[in-house]
């Protein structure tokens, strides 16, 4: 599929520029358009003191210096957006450029994960961030589980984004079966493709699903080759530990799942993977 529109929610901590970065080689690689978006709530709505401080004085007072932070805050985030532009060479447009890198930064007002359910809607791809430490935060589930949207979910501090060598995590559920085919078009593109699946998860018929898929691709004009492994006790670990050893630069997945290699999912399953990969995961 050609995407026209990407769409990054800027998610919780710090470290706003590195994700902001990564977001921004994704559009590159793609040559497509991202709008990076960054929320704001009201500070009159979260801290409504008003009743409680003095004839309203040092709340307005309070709101005043809250929503100058905030305001300081998006200032700061999109300088470094407009230098990040400039260095990668993505231009800055309010429109879609066709065939060409393009981004704009926009704000909007609204609890984040609301705004980000609501208006993922209508782009083509959502890009996440991995959240801190794993843990699952509204913004990264309304962005990978509600937008209904092809997903990119990147490392925290992505440097890089050239998926050359694929890995295919293979389990035959529906929705890993739609990120495979949405998936042709980068597939198509890298040198190596590499698929996996265990008998933990495809059971007596997992070399004969394998096949299926060597079938399926050699369709597409897609050469790649097939491994059977072991899962372990530990959920996410199998698949992490074989895009390491194969140095994927992106591996291919679905977004639900059970147990260990059977597919990354939002859950206490995920944590590992999301806590450990430095590697972009397609969704």
């Amino acid at each position: 599929m050609k995407y026209k529109k990407i769409l990054f929610p800027i998610g919780a901590g710090d470290d706003v520029t590195p994700r902001i970065y990564g977001a921004l080689l994704i559009a590159k690689w793609f040559k497509t358009h991202i709008d990076i978006l960054s929320c704001q709530i009201d500070p009159s709505i979260v801290y409504n003191m008003k009743m409680t401080l003095r004839g309203g004085v040092l709340f307005e007072e309070f709101l005043k210096s809250a929503k100058a932070d905030l305001a300081e805050e998006h200032a700061k985030n999109e300088k470094s957006f407009n230098q990040m532009c400039k260095e990668l060479g993505v231009e800055i447009s309010d429109k879609p450029i066709d065939g060409k890198a393009s981004a704009r930064f926009i704000i909007r007002d609204g609890k984040r994960s609301v705004v980000v359910e609501r208006e993922s809607k209508f782009y083509d791809l959502v890009v996440a961030a991995v959240p801190l430490s794993g843990k699952i935060t509204g913004t990264f589930e309304a962005a990978v589980m509600k937008s209904g949207k092809d997903r990119i979910v990147i490392p925290r501090n992505l440097t890089k984004f050239d998926p050359k060598n694929v890995l295919v995590c293979w389990t035959g559920t529906p929705s890993n079966s739609r990120a495979v085919t949405s998936s042709l078009d980068i597939l198509k593109q890298a040198s190596k493709v590499h698929c996996i699946t265990a008998k933990a998860t495809l059971g007596e018929n997992a070399q004969d699903s394998l096949n299926m898929l060597k079938e399926y691709f050699s369709l597409h004009g897609i050469n790649s080759t097939y491994e059977m492994i072991d899962t372990t006790s530990i959920p996410g670990q199998a698949l992490l530990k074989s895009a390491k050893d194969n140095n994927a630069d992106i591996i291919v997945t679905g977004r639900q799942g059970e147990n260990g290699l059977r597919e990354m999912f939002l859950g206490g399953t995920s944590k590992f993977f999301l806590e450990h990969t430095d590697i972009p995961v397609f969704m």
